[in-house]
């Protein structure tokens, strides 16, 4: 839901700052590209400074090699080069070269999740920098088509790619890519030109959220060119924008830089963030990578994507009309950084002629007994404003430059914990030495009480004002922590019980502790899953892939589904390069988010070179008229069931503001069948009975309602979750696999999850004493009593209190939990129950949020799926059919109106 409430807000915001000068509305008379391309092939260049490219004189570049002197003006196209674009040369470019290339089957050379560079793209290079520009086609779902850089580095760099990509601002939208070509490749000694040629067009990701225009497209052509010289380490774009109708037109134009949720934006004077205003530049720094925009005046963002902690920057280069014969002229560059903030700044200083009195300052830090410490952030700053920022590497060094005499103030961080350290200093042509005398270290061993094998586990530290927790990722810790008396609270998760230690971390000493771990839950014969978890890909979440497979791992769950906005997300590469495959498997998913109802698709397949990286389009522009189609849910699912292995539908947190059952204003005693909203889908597998706790209540009805309407849905509960806090697997899903937690087959969890095969627990486990199953379908006659076994596990730092039988819809009995319950089983019930009509009976229970020394935001709950009972006699079971419910026994307090 975190993206839908942006996506209006952004709606809103964008409203509000007048990014949609001509309306945001539907557009009855969209612009038919193909006539802008028509236009474009015959005179984009035939009027006022843009000049006439069959005109020599109007070239950008004469003679050979091309340099380009006149940078207002067109590229001309080098005689003997294919627009198509050719192979790659056989040699790298060295010194005195830039080269453009179409990629092959030798490979992009650039990776990670960041990376879009595929098969068919072009590579832009030199001796100095590689960056992919995407041909008309793309794989990021944010945007129709392609002409957008997506990756970039220095050519000695290795390691996975950073940035997210660059492309042109029209409006509150960007520009269509009907045609890439090669203008220049480079061969001739000269620059090498990438030309870009398409109209306007709102960003695809808005549109398809709210299933409608964002934005009237007004009938721009606009034109980049992506130039490369030979041994420079930025790229020149210069963007020609002109009405391709016979109005002015007025716009705001410039460049989106999306920096990525690997990547922090810098602003000059006012440090990390995109800040307000006029500005130089604009960079983004992440790990070992750095990057940036220089404009030769200014450019001022517009404040409504970073506003909602979306990872892009609208930076406004100009505003005001478009006629048809005075296009607009932008130029800008790409800057391509070191990885450090200084060889950006150094880029823009040289590229708007300018030239500070900077000096390299070398810095280091070390511990109290002269050790050099890695990785500490310092953060430097002079009165106000914020100068640079640096990293030490293996040797506690860095450099930064910075004014001869003048003093400044460092904030040492991100080395220790929550710590940061400041200091104050001065520039007198010595080096700079920042001792830390606040830090210690601990080295921690936690092993599986029962195996003695390492287990990866939590770290929380609690204590001197402090709350951090780490990552002990493959049963060991080894990290720098900020001196002092702490309470150490390790945790597995919700089948492990808590331990707890006391340590103290000493100033420049190494704390050794060891500690075990129970597997207190007996889960023998069943797997613990989460089928609904967002991370770096999804436009909402800013959590590290990394950092999600390890909270995952080390909150025990073992089977655990990706399924970001929109896009399609593989986990087990990620999995497979931590080592940690023995723990958790994995296979892709994704979540189809409309503003009015989200759905998870699982398992779906991965395709990188497609838009979503597979993912099915809620908007799309057509290849052979250029508008723009909407999809709904009716259709994506229809589309879904339709693939070779068609992926299991469930129902997101349908009782919220973008959920189906509140969109549709669904009545479960009515049923499904009563629901005549075209937007309705039915056909699904299953339904997130908890998501938001609040709304547990009232979406346990709605799933009742279907299940007594014949319809065999699987209730699940799924975290949904966004950040890094610890709650993956709050509540988690209990699929009856016995397999070893990295070998659950993708087949065989569908299976399950189709047969109801499935318990769900927020701190708990359930399920039955007597070896009865969720999904059972047991035979008995009218009035004939049966029993059920029902057991309800927690660790030592949890408890339920209640649990409810529920009996096609209504709840028919209630137990406390007795104060002779054990410190294990909470409750381990034989309840007898006897029927009447065919019936399905499921088990519910509830008790409060943890609070001790292991706390939680969300209380204790969970549910069995359902035991049917079959007593008619007839050859199948009868679904009870719709009628009046009575659930109001478990609302004990937690449930929303």
């Amino acid at each position: 839901m975190m993206t839908i409430n942006r996506m209006w807000r952004v709606c809103a915001a964008a409203m509000v700052v007048g990014v949609c000068a001509v309306g945001c509305s539907d557009d009855p008379d969209p612009i038919d590209t193909a006539d802008v391309q028509e236009d474009a092939g015959q005179d984009a260049h035939d009027s006022g400074d843009s000049g006439d490219v069959g005109d020599p004189e109007s070239w950008a570049c004469s003679g050979e090699p091309c340099v380009i002197d006149e940078p207002y003006l067109p590229v001309p196209q080098q005689d003997g080069v294919d627009p198509q674009g050719g192979a790659a040369p056989e040699d790298a470019p060295g010194a005195g070269q830039a080269r453009l290339w179409r990629v092959g089957e030798e490979g992009t050379g650039f990776s990670g999740v960041w990376s879009h560079c595929r098969e068919g793209d072009y590579i832009l290079s030199n001796a100095e920098i590689r960056v992919c520009i995407q041909g008309t086609s793309t794989n990021r779902y944010e945007t129709f088509t392609g002409g957008k850089l997506v990756d970039a580095q220095r050519v000695d760099q290795t390691g996975e790619d950073v940035l997210d990509m660059v492309m042109t601002l029209v409006e509150f939208g960007t520009a269509t890519a009907d045609k890439v070509e090669v203008v220049r490749d480079g061969s001739d000694g000269g620059v090498a030109v990438l030309r870009v040629t398409g109209a306007d067009v709102e960003l695809a990701h808005l549109a398809g959220v709210l299933g409608q225009r964002f934005g009237a497209r007004v009938g721009l052509e606009v034109i980049t060119e992506y130039r490369l010289a030979p041994d420079t380490t930025h790229v020149e774009i210069v963007t020609f924008a002109r009405s391709a109708g016979d109005r002015v037109v007025s716009q705001q134009l410039g460049s989106w830089l999306a920096y990525g949720d690997r990547a922090r934006p810098w602003t000059p004077d006012k440090g990390f963030g995109v800040g307000r205003g006029a500005m130089p530049w604009i960079a983004g720094v992440g790990a070992g990578r750095s990057f940036g925009l220089v404009f030769e005046e200014s450019a001022s963002p517009l404040g409504v994507a970073s506003s909602q902690d979306i990872p892009w920057a609208e930076m406004r280069m100009f505003s005001g009309q478009i006629p048809r014969d005075e296009p607009a002229v932008l130029r800008h560059f790409f800057v391509v950084g070191d990885g450090t903030l200084d060889s950006v700044r150094r880029q823009a200083a040289q590229l708007r002629g300018e030239e500070p009195g900077w000096q390299e300052v070398a810095l280091s830090v070390v511990d109290a007994g002269g050790t050099p410490v890695e990785g500490v952030e310092i953060y430097i700053t002079s009165g106000e404003s914020a100068l640079t920022v640096v990293t030490t590497d293996a040797t506690g060094q860095a450099t930064a430059l910075l004014d001869e005499g003048g003093g400044y103030t460092a904030e040492l961080r991100d080395f220790a914990g929550p710590l940061t350290l400041s200091r104050a200093f001065e520039v007198d042509g010595e080096d700079v030495v920042f001792e830390i005398s606040e830090v210690g270290a601990i080295e921690l061993e936690v092993r599986d009480e029962t195996s003695g094998e390492l287990l990866p586990s939590r770290a929380r530290f609690v204590g001197d004002g402090a709350d951090f927790t780490l990552y002990v990722e493959d049963g060991t810790l080894n990290s720098a922590v900020p001196a002092g008396t702490y309470q150490l609270v390790l945790t597995r998760g919700s089948e492990y019980d808590v331990t707890v230690l006391d340590v103290e971390i000493l100033a420049g000493e190494t704390a050794e502790y060891s500690a075990t771990l129970l597997h207190g839950v007996n889960t023998e014969g069943w797997i613990s899953a989460d089928f609904h978890q967002h991370m770096e890909p999804s436009i909402d979440s800013e959590v590290h892939v990394r950092d999600r497979v390890l909270e995952n791992v080390t909150q025990g769950l073992e089977l655990v589904v990706p399924t970001d906005h929109e896009v399609v997300t593989d986990l087990s590469g990620v999995i497979a390069e931590m080592g940690l495959g023995d723990y958790v498997s994995t296979f892709p998913g994704l979540e189809i988010s409309p503003v009015y109802s989200h759905f998870n698709l699982y398992p779906f397949p991965y395709n990188p070179d497609r838009r979503g990286r597979g993912s099915i389009e809620l908007a799309y522009q057509d290849e052979t008229d250029g508008e723009v189609y909407f999809r709904r849910i009716p259709e994506i699912v229809e589309i879904a069931r339709q693939l070779e292995n068609p992926p299991l539908v469930q129902m997101n947190h349908p009782r919220s503001n973008s959920g189906m059952f509140k969109h549709v204003r669904y009545n479960p005693e009515l049923g499904p069948d009563a629901v005549t909203h075209e937007d309705f889908v039915a056909d699904i597998d299953a339904v997130e009975v908890i998501n938001r706790f609040g709304d547990a209540c009232a979406v346990l009805a709605d799933w009742s309602g279907l299940l007594n309407s014949g319809r065999r849905v699987t209730g699940l509960g799924n975290s949904d979750s966004h950040r890094a806090n610890g709650e993956a697997g709050v509540p988690r899903n209990f699929l009856c696999i016995d397999a070893a937690p990295g070998e659950i087959e993708a087949d065989e969890a569908k299976a399950m999850l189709l047969a109801q095969r499935v318990t769900v627990g927020s701190h708990a486990f359930i399920d039955f004493s007597d070896g009865k199953i969720p999904g059972d379908e047991i035979e008995a006659q009218s009035g004939e009593t049966l029993s059920f076994g029902v057991r309800v596990q927690t660790p030592n730092w949890s408890q339920v209190e209640r649990l409810f039988v529920i009996v096609n819809g209504s709840v028919v009995e209630t137990l406390e939990r007795s104060a002779e319950a054990g410190a294990r089983f909470d409750f381990d019930e034989t309840i007898e129950l006897s029927f009447e009509e065919d019936s399905w009976v499921v088990f519910w229970f509830d008790g409060p949020s943890p609070s001790g020394t292991v706390n939680y935001g969300e209380r204790t709950l969970g549910f069995t799926n359902p035991v049917y009972v079959k007593v008619s006699g007839e050859d199948a079971w009868q679904a009870p059919g719709p009628r009046a419910m009575n659930l109001d026994a478990i609302n004990t307090g937690y449930c929303e109106d």
